[in-house]
């Protein structure tokens, strides 16, 4: 507005276009309550989606460990029962002839379904369909490098589906003994050749580990059947605990921010980009001090609207409000969290 010497002496005159910024002062309040408040809600998202994620890889976990724990021999000589590596877990259990995998077999059996549960549920949680995105664990870095986003002329974006799928088949999720074949096979499409949904994909790996789990209490030896049943059933219940939280994490990702409520802020905000450089030119006359004091409001104002984007997952095209996608290192680290539940589940056998 400085540029037009008009324009500059009428916002100037404050008899016939400023009286008084008070006006103004209520309709800037209002726009910093909407953002405080969408600031609010998206830390909320957030902090919520990675309290569930932790509920749900530690509820797995605690079954993980009680399947082991329970199925594991012992004697008065070893109240640690074996680990096991230990070679009276490669032997027949003496006390059951009901025959089956020995118990380093079994162990296999259940780090490697509990790290495909989790592994399958980050895929759901990110909205990745592709299986081949799960490949055997390996040690690695903790953090994964993100690759560069499009530039601002590329005809892509960086919410685009093709960068996305970019960025999975970078950042791709390890589990224990890999996604064998005849696993893959299933559930990549039901018995009409139809594709499986994704969550259809965790629940039924969720019921391979439950059938896993009571199958070696009925038909196979070890010395699960011989826990005491009360005791037994918290293994059962820590697991539907985990898939309990695992439908709260997917809360975030599945129940968008409130739209009606996104677009109000939206206008709102760009109403004061376009306000607020009105007012200052109003009330401060130096120039290089007022356009220095429009971009700075305006620029706090962007910053807020944006982080709180950001924290809800985006805002932006076919990604709104989700925490789980890889947009930026301000993501949930969700390959670092299946590399840590891996770690953990390694740990349980020894």
């Amino acid at each position: 507005m400085g540029v037009y010497s008009d324009i500059d002496v009428y916002t100037r005159d404050r008899e016939a276009f400023l009286g008084h910024p008070y006006a103004f002062r209520l309709f800037s309040a209002v726009v910093t309550n909407l953002l405080i408040f969408k600031m609010n809600a998206a830390y909320q998202r957030y902090w919520e989606a990675a309290g569930a994620m932790q509920s749900m890889a530690t509820k797995w976990l605690d079954g993980a460990c009680m399947a082991v724990t329970f199925d594991a021999a012992g004697d008065s000589d070893n109240p640690y029962l074996s680990g096991s590596e230990w070679q009276r877990s490669s032997a027949p259990d003496p006390s059951s002839s009901k025959g089956g995998p020995d118990h380093t077999e079994y162990v296999g059996d259940v780090l490697h379904l509990c790290s495909l549960l989790h592994a399958v549920t980050l895929l759901h949680l990110r909205r990745d369909s592709n299986l081949d995105n799960l490949v055997p664990s390996k040690l690695g870095p903790r953090h994964t490098i993100m690759p560069s986003s499009p530039s601002f002329w590329s005809e892509r974006s960086m919410f685009s589906p093709e960068h996305i799928s970019d960025l999975y088949k970078i950042q791709k999720i390890p589990v224990l003994g890999g996604l064998r074949p005849e696993e893959k096979a299933v559930l990549l499409s039901d018995g009409k050749g139809q594709s499986l949904p994704t969550f259809a994909r965790a629940a039924m790996v969720e019921g391979w580990f439950m059938r896993r789990l009571i199958g070696r209490q009925k038909f196979e030896q070890g010395e699960t059947s011989k826990t005491s049943p009360p005791i037994l059933s918290r293994l059962y219940q820590v697991i539907s605990d985990g898939t309990l939280w695992s439908s709260t994490a997917a809360k975030s990702s599945e129940i968008p921010f409130p739209f009606p409520y996104q677009n109000f802020v939206e206008v709102m905000v760009w109403l004061f980009t376009f306000l607020a450089p009105i007012v200052i030119n109003g009330i401060i006359f130096e120039q290089l001090l007022r356009t220095v004091a429009s971009f700075t409001v305006v620029l706090c104002f962007h910053t807020l609207k944006n982080t709180s984007d950001v924290m809800e997952g985006g805002g932006i095209e076919l990604t709104i409000n989700d925490p789980y996608l890889p947009y930026d290192p301000n993501d949930l680290p969700l390959v670092s969290w299946q590399r840590s539940v891996n770690a953990r589940l390694l740990s349980f056998g020894q």
